[in-house]
């Protein structure tokens, strides 16, 4: 490498440590000191995998060199975990500032100028594995190892997440015991005089003692649904690790649900039935009375030529 000596520069400790001091040395020209030569003039990302696998058969120095960098770079077994996939062409614009591997392999801190002319490398990208490391380029005029103080970096951090369950009640309107409320109003005279033999009336709501039949003359019915609740709720997990990185994007968690129904809704809910008496005069029942049997006539001469039962609005008791 040819670099303008007017330039202070300190030494990297790693091509992704950027803790020097100084000014960048200015790089211009590319070849002068390779670092991994057998990566020279290469024109294809199956060409560079092949030569990084021959070094790697070969159990060579410059291998074990760049075993070191793809560790860093989130590759746990270095080369035996790079695939052909993870290499891809790329360039690195004029301007950019980084540290650049040298013969020796050793890492100086500099800065690519070339004009207008971008240089063109192969990128390594970071493996997924929880580092914080920019891609790694590999220059493909020299081989040399580059890295970029610019380049995005993924900073991504091992937390445990502890999920506590929070109750909710649903309640499902639609979802129960299916109750029926009946409305009916009966009519009824009071006798002065009672039959031979017959029991004085003892139902709730009615006064006199002796009572002619009832006249059912109007009834209402009303069928509801009885809500069933549940309690729904997230599995209590403690400790469960997740992996966060800032530019990941949606960070996932997955919980089971619990769903239990609420011991206080049974669904048992008993039919209501209500029957309200009015007395009149004796004079009106009959009138009533014999009103309500024509509407039955008429109702059951309906289901006959129809074949459609009829609800018969008359209920006659002695």
């Amino acid at each position: 490498m040819i670099a303008a000596s007017t330039f202070a520069q300190s030494d990297a400790n790693s091509v992704y440590s950027f803790d020097n001091a100084g000014q960048p040395k200015v790089i211009r020209k590319l070849g002068a000191a390779p670092e991994f030569p057998f990566l020279r003039n290469l024109s294809t990302p199956a060409q560079v995998y092949a030569a990084i696998k021959k070094q790697e058969r070969q159990n060579t120095v410059a291998s074990r060199k760049l075993d070191d960098l793809l560790m860093q770079l989130g590759y746990a077994n270095g080369i035996k975990d790079l695939k052909q996939s993870d290499i891809s062409a790329d360039y690195v614009k004029p301007g950019t500032e980084g540290n650049m591997g040298s013969r020796g392999y050793t890492y100086n801190y500099a800065r690519l100028e070339g004009g207008s002319s971008e240089f063109k490398a192969w990128k390594i990208a970071a493996n997924k594995s929880g580092n914080n490391n920019a891609p790694l380029y590999l220059m493909a005029k020299c081989g040399n190892a580059f890295c970029s103080k610019t380049a995005k970096r993924t900073a991504c951090v091992n937390l445990p997440v502890n999920i506590t369950p929070d109750l909710k009640q649903v309640n499902l309107p639609g979802s129960g015991a299916v109750v029926a409320e009946k409305n009916e109003t009966f009519v009824y005279y009071s006798r002065k005089h009672h039959k031979k033999r017959e029991v004085a009336s003892n139902i709730p709501g009615i006064s006199g003692k002796y009572i002619s039949g009832l006249v059912k003359i109007d009834a209402e019915k009303d069928v509801n649904v009885m809500p069933q609740t549940y309690t729904v709720s997230l599995n209590n997990q403690q400790n469960k690790m997740v992996t966060a990185c800032a530019d990941s994007g949606a960070l996932n968690l997955t919980a089971g649900i619990n769903v239990e129904k609420s011991s206080s809704y049974t669904g048992n809910y008993p039919n209501q039935d209500n029957k309200n008496y009015k007395k009149v005069s004796k004079h009106t029942y009959k009138m009533v009375s014999r009103r309500m049997r024509r509407i039955e006539r008429k109702e059951n001469k309906i289901a006959r030529k129809t074949g459609v039962a009829v609800d018969v609005s008359t209920n006659k008791q002695a």
